[in-house]
């Protein structure tokens, strides 16, 4: 046979297009994929047994069988809407038009990812145009806010349009969505991701980052580079060992503003001055991660030029955060414990933030280190992270006594022991003065790192979990809560709280499944005492009916909801009347303030 080299032609456009390594939706990024493969058609030739992904690879003439690239495409999205129609039995709205501005209230989305060899593109359209209570007034409208093209070749990743993003820890970049609080600040603009070495991984991108249905001016860009020495020494490291060092760069160029008339203090509060802000701002990060056996340990730094904004008051002071982090886990027992300081870190592309757009423009992530709480009660009073700065300390126990054993019984028993501590920094602050009385473009006040101001929050968890028999299981949980309501909304004191959990699951047959749920928040301040119960009767594979009901002891107030649900296939449908109470709906130390509401519900989703 003769052999023929491939022309150079072909070579370089079958390295412009590559398949998808991630969902649109997918906040992390999953390694490269592999290169092109062994049975692709370039032209009239196909690559030699043994030679692939050899740019050099000879080919032969020989024509292989066909192939049927158009079999290669696949589809992938989902469907996910919400209706709620604000109703009371009286037949008159609830609330008033700030918060119901149509009589059916409306969040849809619909993403759509094609995959295909060598390239991918998906994109996602919005319908919010009269959203749900709750959220921002700038969240509302309709259109496709998301769309993007992602390519590869070998060890190299280029994305166009719209992208999520994290460098470590989130602690300078944390580009995410998260719908339930209506955060979404995707970077559109360009991405770019290589692994030239094993164990060697870096990213480099730029944009404007997502603010509802608009983009702010500002310009961000940044880097991020990951060296894995396991990965790259493979043969110096044993097994279950490891060391990561990491480090990130994220900058932001803010045309906007850049002058902002403030009152001075003094004897002449009418008189005005300006404020020259800076063009640029810097933030950096380093990490080392480390593997030893069963514990794993990241201690991370993390610091950010002075950036004045609305919301530290446009103090010129620096920002820095460090967080320390150590876990150990074997069969049967896990440990966790961490500790974070932070102090002027909150980082966002638009300095001035209106009342309609209190969740939008965040740049970056600062993690509470609090239990994320399930049960409604024990939820009451989530905790949000202070953007002035703050200590923080997590630890978290799990334990099985293992079958046979006398706490473990016939089926074992699982026991989680939680606490969190998180405290204000204690600040210069001069006689008589608070951190409300900062002066705009001033350095303000200063900080000793080791020194712990007042306490924000503190928990400690308690859970149980006991299998009895084949069919009944059983959860105790107990919750005991500080809760600072003025720090956290405003006003309020410190709220002291005890919440009882108790939860069974019994099966009843191979279809039919029981869920009950018995909480009891006790409590001297804010509302008072709180009662919630819940029952929830599944038959498998269809349908669930779940009834509850949560009720202020302390007011009498009754907040009660009974929801159908409804699955087949890919297909679910909820459909109910409830009424819900006002209070905070959080995630990872970010909080969105949610109205009381009442009404008829319905919500579909599909994937496929």
């Amino acid at each position: 046979m003769k052999k023929i080299g491939l022309p150079s032609l072909t070579i370089l456009l079958s390295a412009i297009v590559s398949p998808l390594l991630t969902s649109a939706q997918n906040d992390s990024i999953s390694p490269f994929l592999s290169g092109l493969n062994s049975n692709s058609q370039l032209s009239n030739t196909y690559l030699k047994p043994g030679s692939e992904g050899n740019l050099r690879n000879t080919y032969y003439t020989d024509k292989p069988k066909e192939y049927n690239w158009a079999k290669k495409v696949r589809a992938t999205g989902a469907i996910e809407t919400e209706f709620l129609i604000p109703y009371n039995f009286k037949g008159e709205r609830t609330g008033d038009k700030t918060i119901y501005e149509k009589d059916v209230l409306n969040n849809t989305y619909f993403d759509l990812t094609i995959n295909a060899p060598y390239i991918s593109a998906g994109g996602r359209f919005q319908w919010t145009k009269w959203p749900l209570p709750g959220y921002d007034k700038g969240f509302g409208g309709w259109g496709v806010p998301y769309f993007w093209a992602t390519g590869s070749y070998k060890c190299w990743q280029l994305t166009a349009g719209d992208f999520y993003e994290q460098f470590g820890s989130g602690l300078i970049l944390r580009i995410y969505q998260e719908r339930t609080l209506g955060v979404d600040n995707a970077i559109r603009g360009g991405r770019f991701k290589i692994s030239p070495a094993k164990g060697l991984y870096f990213t480099a991108l730029g944009g404007k980052q997502r603010r509802y249905w608009d983009w702010n001016a500002s310009w961000l860009w940044g880097a991020d580079a990951e060296w894995a020495l396991n990965e790259t020494f493979a043969k110096a490291f044993k097994p279950n060992k490891g060391i990561t060092l990491g480090f990130s760069y994220v900058g932001k160029h803010d045309p906007d503003e850049t002058i902002i008339a403030t009152q001075k203090p003094g004897p002449d509060p009418d008189h005005q001055y300006r404020l020259v802000l800076p063009l640029n701002i810097a933030a950096f990060d380093g990490r080392v991660k480390l593997r030893l056996n069963d514990f794993n340990f990241l201690a991370e730094f993390a610091t950010k030029n002075n950036d004045p904004n609305q919301s530290n008051n446009f103090t010129y002071r620096r920002g820095h955060v460090v967080l320390l982090s150590g876990n150990y886990a074997k069969k049967g027992f896990s440990a966790l414990l961490q500790a974070k300081r932070s102090q002027n870190m909150e980082f966002r592309s638009k300095r001035v933030i209106t009342a309609d757009y209190t969740l939008s423009s965040f740049v970056n992530h600062m993690p509470a280190f609090t239990l994320t709480q399930t049960y409604a009660l024990a939820a009451m009073y989530p905790y949000a992270t202070q953007a002035d700065g703050e200590w923080a300390f997590q630890a978290d126990l799990r334990y099985l006594f293992k079958k046979g054993t006398p706490l473990g019984g016939k089926y074992g028993t699982n026991v989680r022991l939680s606490a969190s501590y998180i405290s204000g920094l204690d600040w210069n602050l001069p006689p008589g003065m608070s951190l409300k009385d900062r002066v705009e473009g001033s350095d303000n006040f200063g900080a000793p790192f080791w020194k712990i101001g007042s306490l924000y929050y503190a928990d400690l968890n308690f859970e149980l979990n006991k299998k009895l028999s084949n069919s009944f299981k059983f959860t105790l949980f107990y919750l005991f809560q500080k809760y600072n309501q003025s720090i956290v909304e405003g006003e309020g004191g410190m709220v002291t709280s005890n919440i009882v959990v108790g939860e069974g699951q019994w099966k009843i047959n191979k279809k039919t499944q029981l869920r009950f749920e018995a909480q009891y928040l006790q409590t001297k301040q804010d509302k008072g005492d709180w009662i919630a119960g819940l029952i929830e009767l599944s038959f498998a594979p269809h349908w669930m009916i779940t009834v509850s009901d949560t009720y202020n002891s302390g007011k009498g107030n009754n907040y009660y909801e009974v929801l159908g649900t409804y699955t087949y296939r890919a297909n679910r449908f909820t459909f109910g009347y409830g009424k819900v109470k006002e209070g905070y709906n959080c995630s990872g130390g970010v909080c969105r303030w949610v109205p009381e509401t009442e009404g008829f519900k319905f919500t579909y989703n599909y994937t496929f």
